[in-house]
């Protein structure tokens, strides 16, 4: 597990992604809010898989670390890039929103040029990690093994992103979250 990964990981699980009046997460209910209370040892600690009544849930914060591999140099050149515009979506004080479009105009332009980005979401689909992620990929999964990644640290689901950090990716390990993948064998009669 690579140091570095492992702490903008972790920063990326404490990032305060702003509060809304009108969303869900009252006065301690995000994500950002509980992680704020784990150091990055609680995280280590924790159950890389835990079930209760039969839910299996897979840590995120673990899950991260062992297929994601941190990549500060085209991190830093997307913010460079991001951060010519007047604009940033950072400075909306209400509750920080994605803007999936930048990731996927950079994607286009700088990472893989020859293919097209998409956005993908895990609050849209079953999955068993313990917090939604939300990542822009290009092309084939397995030929195209960099991503622009950003955690869902809200309450409600159409906001409360991190900022987006670059990853190479194991893609076996990190489109392994379906709850099928670590359920036991069960004996049969």
């Amino acid at each position: 597990m690579n140091q570095e990964t492992k702490q903008v990981i972790y920063n990326m699980m404490i990032e305060n992604t702003g509060t809304h009046f009108l969303d869900s997460g009252g006065e301690d209910g995000r994500h950002w809010q509980q992680n704020q209370k784990k150091t990055l040892k609680d995280f280590e600690n924790e159950e890389y898989i835990s079930k209760d009544d039969d839910i299996i849930t897979k840590s995120l914060f673990h899950h991260l670390n062992e297929s994601c591999t941190y990549l500060p140099d085209i991190t830093k050149q997307f913010n460079d890039w991001i951060n010519e515009d007047k604009y940033h979506w950072i400075d909306n004080k209400n509750g920080r929103s994605h803007i999936i479009a930048d990731a996927e105009d950079f994607m286009n332009e700088f990472v893989y040029p020859d293919e097209e980005a998409k956005c993908t979401y895990t609050y849209n689909f079953d999955n068993c990690l313990s917090q939604d992620i939300q990542w822009i990929s290009s092309g084939d999964l397995y030929q195209n093994d960099i991503i622009a990644l950003c955690v869902h640290n809200g309450a409600d689901a159409r906001g409360g992103m991190t900022n987006y950090k670059f990853f190479k990716i194991d893609p076996d390990m990190f489109y392994m979250i379906d709850e099928e993948y670590f359920r036991e064998d069960e004996e049969v009669a």
